[in-house]
């Protein structure tokens, strides 16, 4: 099994990890209490598989893509490649897993390869880490500094075609072992703010998330959510306004009514 720890197979499993929780996102973000009761596997192996820590089982996949409405042969088939990578190329020759390697795994951001993997980066270095990769990839690429795909503030990133090229752009644990994400797409130049809580205390609570320019906190652009009853809640898309520009997520959640704050914005 390949680990998300070692620098070869990194990319991989965090793109695996990031396409799995856009299939989450597309199914109705499900719980992981409901999950559990559908495939009769741990929050925590579920978790794990999620985060990226390290490529789930076959056995996992097929859980979660099936408790997701999708046919689970395509994953576990894909699941089985990372697994067991193609030999390296002689000298001079192409890699064909490279050559092959879709435009969203090679547009992948740094970023969620280093939280994936467990790095403990400082929520200010990671946001100039994640801010000047965004920028390398699109230039590298050779796209535009503006979206190829037109969409608009507000819109549902699951219900448009931003969530192709999706990849988490940064992440950090806050506080009751919550995840505050910023998720990015390039075609769209577009983003999204995600909190994910793993205390199972959903019911009965919210989870609040907002993503705003950082020239304008408070503006017209400011893209919030309040959802009750869930482990999960993200934004609306916010159109980035310019490359100089950056995106900042904070949020909070409640337990008991009480609101626990996530600290710091989180940008890129």
């Amino acid at each position: 099994m390949t680990d998300a720890s070692n620098g070869e197979g990194v990319d991989e499993v965090a793109a695996f990890a990031a396409d799995l929780r856009r299939l989450r996102v597309l199914a109705g973000s499900p719980t992981f209490d409901r999950l559990h009761r559908e495939t009769q596997i741990s929050k925590s192996v579920l978790s794990d598989a999620m985060k990226g820590r390290s490529l789930p089982s076959a056995r996992t996949v097929e859980g979660i893509v099936r408790a997701c409405g999708e046919d689970p042969r395509e994953w576990i088939d894909r699941r089985d490649r990372i697994a067991s990578p193609a030999p390296a190329a002689s000298p001079g020759e192409a890699d064909p897993t490279a050559t092959a390697r879709s435009a969203r795994t090679r547009l992948a951001l740094v970023g969620a390869a280093m939280f994936v993997a467990g790095a403990a980066v400082a929520g200010v270095t990671a946001t100039l880490v994640a801010h000047h990769v965004i920028d390398e990839r699109l230039a590298a690429a050779g796209v535009s500094e503006g979206p190829q795909i037109a969409v608009a503030n507000g819109q549902d990133p699951a219900m448009t075609t931003c969530v192709e090229d999706a990849q988490v752009a940064t992440g950090d644990t806050r506080a009751d072992n919550s995840l505050l994400e910023i998720v990015w797409s390039n075609k769209c130049y577009a983003g999204w703010g995600r909190i994910t809580r793993y205390d199972g205390l959903g019911n009965g609570n919210t989870v609040t998330i907002a993503l705003y320019p950082q020239t304008a906190p408070d503006g017209a652009d400011r893209q919030e959510a309040t959802e009750h009853d869930v482990q999960s809640a993200y934004t609306t898309l916010l159109v980035r306004p310019s490359a100089d520009t950056l995106l900042c997520a904070e949020g909070s959640f409640t337990v008991d009514g009480k609101r626990i704050d996530l600290g710091d914005p989180l940008c890129i």
